[in-house]
């Protein structure tokens, strides 16, 4: 197999992975507590929640997060790389069919706080194994990810807000200890992401390598960044060395990574927080 198939078939298992620890977080642990996940999965849990309220009546959740990512979908096939629409569709069928099939159950009765423990880390170890190989969860991560690019609005910054909203009118409506837990959720979610994935926002990629020139070359054509080169010499080797630098979002280093292997699978990488 080669080095690409065997990149792909990789980043197809573990988004599986990812989508089904979210899904059992969401219908274990934070469904049951009356807690809320975030982004659009937590807007449409507040919606089954009103009119629950109002109606008495029930509404897959999984169904729900299918038809609201339609249009999601669609603005992400008209504005954004095509591979990572087609990863975060992958994903948003797997999440919709987890959250549909797999039956509820109430695994920590009546304990609010610790479901909100459990249940943000399995969210967190979700998303974070997703985002690790390059994948997405859909959803408002798509929306998300194309601010960030245009605007230069970071990621988190963006779902923090959302979540904010979410929480803000759940406490309003329902109640406000469940809006509290919520944040203690989110907050669980974002710290196990970050380990998981990264806490940066943008990276310095240096890559040392004997194919300087092929490897610039792609990345200029392939991507919106530009790339320095400076020469140097192996102290053990006495060989030539191309020494590339280059400043990326934390979101696009796996492509990076990989494009870099395709042509030099010897290339020595290394990746620095920027500030």
């Amino acid at each position: 197999m080669n080095k690409f198939l065997e990149h792909e078939l990789k980043k197809v298992i573990f988004v599986a992975f990812g989508s089904l620890i979210t899904s059992i977080g969401v219908l274990w642990f934070l469904n049951p507590a009356g807690l809320y996940t975030g982004g659009l999965t937590g807007v449409i849990q507040l919606l089954i929640n009103i009119v629950y309220e109002q109606s008495g009546n029930t509404l897959n959740l999984g169904l729900l997060l299918f038809i609201f990512n339609i249009p999601i979908l669609i603005f992400g096939l008209l504005k954004m790389n095509k591979k990572f629409v087609y990863y975060s569709i992958y994903a948003i069928v797997l999440q919709s069919l987890f959250l549909g099939l797999i039956p509820v159950s109430i695994v920590l009765e009546d304990d609010i706080l610790s479901n909100a423990l459990v249940g943000g880390i399995l969210v967190g170890v979700g998303v974070g194994v997703s985002l690790r190989v390059g994948g997405s969860s859909g959803g408002f991560d798509i929306i998300f990810q194309y601010i960030a690019l245009k605007k230069n609005i970071p990621v988190g910054t963006q779902s923090f807000s959302v979540n904010l909203i979410i929480i803000g009118i759940a406490g309003a409506i329902f109640s406000w200890p469940i809006a509290v837990y919520t944040i203690i959720r989110v907050l669980i979610t974002n710290l196990v992401v970050d380990k998981i994935h990264t806490s940066y926002n943008y990276i310095k990629i240096e890559v040392i390598t004997e194919k300087g020139a092929e490897i610039a070359q792609l990345l200029v054509e392939k991507t919106n960044h530009g790339v320095t080169v400076t020469s140097g010499k192996g102290a053990y080797s006495k060989k030539d060395k191309d020494i590339l630098h280059t400043i990326i979002s934390s979101y696009e280093l796996n492509k990076f990574v990989v494009m870099i292997k395709e042509i030099d699978e010897d290339a020595f990488i290394s990746v620095s927080t920027v500030k």
